[in-house]
Parts: C-alpha cells; structure tokens; sequence
C-alpha cells in the first residue's frame, strides 16, 4: 500500500519525532502534520521510552490513535537523559517495538557519526540541513517498506491458516483410513 493523498484520509501514519530542541522539534511535527501525518513528540529518549510503554501491548492496532504504537520513529542523537544511540538500541532490543522504522535525524552528520548510525541499523541517518523534500522522501520510503513487509507477513500468516487447516482435514482422514483397515485387518484375521 503506497501512502498517498486517496489513503491519507482513511490511515494516518503516526511518526514519533525524539528532539530536545522545542523550536526545532516543533516546526518538525507542523511540517509532517502538513504532509498528512499523526505526530507525537518526546523531549528525548527516556521521555520517547516512556510513552511507547505507555501504549497498551497487543491492543496497540484498537486503540485511539494516540495510543498506537508509532510506524516510525525520527529521533535526534545528542540529548539529554537519553540520547539518540541508547534509544535506538533499547527500541531495537523490545520484541513489540524492534520493527518500527528508526531514522537518525540530527546535527552530527561526521562520516564517522553517519557510518556508526548505519552499523548500528537505522533505517537511514539525515542531517537536520537535509531539505524538507529528503526528509519527506525517506519517510515515505521506510513507511511504503514497512507496509509491504506487513502485507507480506499477514499473507504468510494467512496461507499458514488454511494450510493448517487443510492438515487438520488430511490427519482426520489418514486416521480414519487407519481405523478402517484395522477393522479390515481384525476380521480378515479373525
């Protein structure tokens, strides 16, 4: 499912923007708001901690839209509490959430800060100078991946119920085949 204006009006793509910078952390959220996305906010990442386990696990998909897990999460590195590295690993590390997009979108855009974001597996790692339409690009890019990802596993899901369901339906007949021939076998030899 590509995100696009038709669908927009019927799912919202929720973001979680992590930065200590209010200015900065606000004129992020209005942007993506613009764009057609739901935005939360965290000041850095303990606060971003707090409100993923905040969300109810396993109702996450019924609840409001606030109380969701995000699909994706945008967070600034050098933070107070908490900084950017420590949360993508923490993130990484919970069951519930080491699948939710992580982009890397701060001031240390070093070739060294770049390649130990990648090492680590981000998503993608953007400078804060990186234009609104790169920005736009790579949200989009991991959000459109994420879905067919999603589409694929429920597919897999899906084909493994019926096919369950077609074993269920061949062990019953093999056993009743079974009985069968030990009816056959015990008065052939009786």
């Amino acid at each position: 499912m590509e995100i696009t204006l038709e669908n927009k009006q019927k799912y919202r793509p929720l973001i979680l923007v992590v930065d200590d910078n209010p200015e900065y952390l606000n004129g992020i959220k209005l942007t993506l708001e613009m764009e057609g996305f739901k935005v939360i906010t965290a000041k850095d990442g303990q606060q971003a901690l707090d409100r993923l386990h905040a969300i109810p696990i396993g109702q996450s998909q019924a609840s409001p839209e606030t109380k969701r897990l995000p699909d994706l999460i945008l967070a600034d590195i050098m933070m107070p509490t908490m900084d950017g590295y420590e949360l993508y690993d923490r993130i990484r590390a919970h069951p519930y959430t080491n699948h939710i997009p992580f982009i890397f979108l701060t001031a240390k855009s070093g070739d060294e800060d770049v390649r130990l974001g990648k090492e680590l597996g981000a998503e993608d790692y953007l400078s804060k100078l990186a234009s609104t339409e790169d920005l736009l690009a790579s949200i989009r890019g991991k959000l459109n991946r994420a879905v067919q990802r999603r589409t694929v596993m429920t597919e897999f899901h899906d084909e493994m119920g019926q096919s369950g369901n077609i074993g269920g339906i061949i062990l019953l007949v093999v056993i009743i085949l079974l009985i069968i021939l030990a009816f056959y076998l015990g008065t052939l030899f009786t």
